[in-house]
């Protein structure tokens, strides 16, 4: 049985704030790229609205360094948000939209 839904002040806020299409909120997209060349895939799915944990674990320091380079500027330029959220891993927020723990 599905549980019945409550608008709570995080969601009202979202539609107060967000002007984008409205996306499915409990879809977060994780990302563990490999190489800096996947850095087309965070930019893509960033621009759609869709919030991304970048997950650099996986990748050399110096080339992680370069991918957080690059999603400082996509999230700069987007107006977005961008937090550390453990060692080597990063959430990259869409602008007006607020994620809350």
């Amino acid at each position: 049985m599905a549980e019945a839904r409550t608008s709570g002040p995080d969601e009202h806020e979202f539609s107060r704030t967000y002007t984008g299409p409205r996306p499915d909120l409990a879809l977060v997209k994780t990302l563990r790229p490999q190489d800096y060349n996947e850095a087309l895939y965070v930019g893509h799915f960033f621009r759609k609205g869709l919030p991304v944990v970048m997950d650099l674990t996986g990748m050399s320091d110096a080339d992680a360094k370069s991918l957080v380079d690059f999603a400082a500027g996509l999230v700069f330029g987007r107006r977005g948000d961008m937090d550390r959220i453990a060692h080597k891993v990063f959430l990259l927020v869409p602008h007006g939209m607020v994620i809350s723990a």
